[in-house]
Order: C-alpha cells, then structure tokens, then sequence
C-alpha cells in the first residue's frame, strides 16, 4: 500500500525538475495547439477554464492549487480576477513568479491550504489530484470546499481509467515491469472512472456535481507514433471531436475526465 506523504514527496521533486519541460509546452501553446498532446489536450481545458473565468463577476477571487508555472493565474488577470496560486515545486513556483509578477503565489500543498475559510469565489486544480494517494484527494477537496465561498464552483482534472489511449494499461505494465508502483520518472498516478470522481466530489460535500470529457480521440498515441501526421490528424478531427464530447457515454473514454462543482449556497 502506498505512502500518501510519499507519493506527494515524488510528484514534487518530479515536477521540481520539468518546470522548464512545462514551460516550453506553454510557450509552443501560444503559437499552435496541435503542436503536441499536450498543447491539443490542455487547450481544451483551457477553454473549459476561460468558460468559468468569464462566467465569474469583475474582481472575484479564484485559486489555482498546483499553479505550475502561471499560465492558468494569467488567464485569470486577462479576465480581470484577483488571483492566488499555491505550488509546491520551487522550480514550478519560480517560473510562476516570473510569468506573473504581482500575483500572490504561496508555496504549500492541496491537502493543506493556507488560506482562510470562504476566500474564494473558483478553484481550479489542472493535473494535480492524479498525482496524489486516494486519502489526500478526499483531504484535498475538502479543503477546497473549505476554502470556497457559498455557491464557489470548482474544476479539477483527474485521468480516465479506460481512456482511449490506454494510459491505464501502460501504466500497469509499467508497474509490473519495475516491480514498483512509481518513482521519480513515473510518479503516482490515480486513475478514476466518472462515477468514482463525482462521488467523491460529493464525499469532499460539493453539490451539482458533474463530470465532463475531452479529448477523446485516442490522439496521445498518434503523437508518439508520427507528431507531424498527428498534427495534421488533430487539425482536421478536432471539430468532430468536441462534438463527442456531447455524448454523455463518452466521458469514461476520454483522454481528459473533468470534474466540476460547487460549494453549497
């Protein structure tokens, strides 16, 4: 059984070390989405977040826990929000301060944040809680629960088990082939089904809890195999595959499982 202090000590020290890993993907996002997996996933989320953002009154509070290196705090600004990061990695957290100067970045960890009850209006949390025990998720939401104010809405990330790419399954040959659960070059990573993950946004006492998907087509793979066919493929698919996305069966397959709710009014 896996050591939920350890498995959170490995995903930082990983994430300590690729901060510049992430903000060349960002800096490749800025040009062109079908750059690589990464920039056509993340730019989906992205435009679930910038929903969110515009939907928020001018100067509402939003907190981004596991900000990485800022991106998500300077889509914030741009829709004039007052917003607060938390990040763990110094690395991470270095390459925030400099994206986002001005912006208040506490160093700190999701199950424990260091902030005040009802502070914030959104809280968002992109590729952190799959990296995190399954205790230290439930901990993890009920402090964001805490932290929201009455009728706050929240989206997190969290990784399909039987997305299309079948991440799952080589995450497990992994496993196997190691002998080890994870390690450094491959920290922990849950996995969730749709179900599971609004249960336990409901255990953490959210309402109106839904879970959405994105990216279905099983383009991840396409990427490793050929990136400059893959770009041509994402380009030409990507309309048809938001409009998967429609499809409430979808959700489970999808390279990308969002969870969302809110804190009761």
């Amino acid at each position: 059984m896996s050591n939920p202090a350890e498995v959170r000590r490995v995903a930082i020290d990983h994430h300590d070390r690729v901060s510049k890993t992430f903000v060349d993907y960002y800096s490749a996002l800025e040009n062109d989405r079908f750059a690589s997996a990464f920039t056509y996933g993340r730019a989906k989320i992205d435009r679930m977040i910038d929903d969110i953002f515009s939907a928020l009154p001018k100067s509402a509070s939003i907190l981004d826990v596991g900000c990485g290196t800022g991106e998500h705090l300077k889509r914030a600004c741009r829709h004039g929000l007052v917003a607060t990061g938390l990040e763990p990695a110094p690395s991470m957290m270095a390459a925030a301060r400099a994206n986002v100067p001005g912006v208040r970045i506490e160093q700190g960890v999701a199950t424990q944040l260091p902030f005040a009850d009802e502070s914030f209006d959104a809280v968002i949390l992109v590729e952190v809680l799959r990296y995190l025990h399954r205790d230290d998720i439930l901990q993890a939401l009920r402090e964001v629960r805490r932290v929201l104010r009455p009728g706050g809405i929240l989206l997190a990330t969290l990784v399909n088990r039987w997305a299309l790419d079948g991440f799952y399954l080589r995450q497990r040959m992994r496993q196997l082939f190691k002998r080890r659960e994870f390690d450094e070059a491959n920290p922990f990573c849950k996995f969730f089904s749709p179900v599971e993950a609004e249960q336990m946004l409901q255990r953490a006492g959210l309402v109106n809890v839904r879970t959405e998907g994105r990216l279905f087509a099983p383009l991840r793979l396409a990427y490793k195999a050929s990136p400059g066919l893959a770009r041509r493929v994402a380009s030409a698919v990507e309309q048809l595959d938001d409009r998967v996305h429609e499809w409430r069966w979808t959700r489970g397959f999808a390279g990308h499982l969002v969870a969302i709710g809110r804190a009761p009014e």
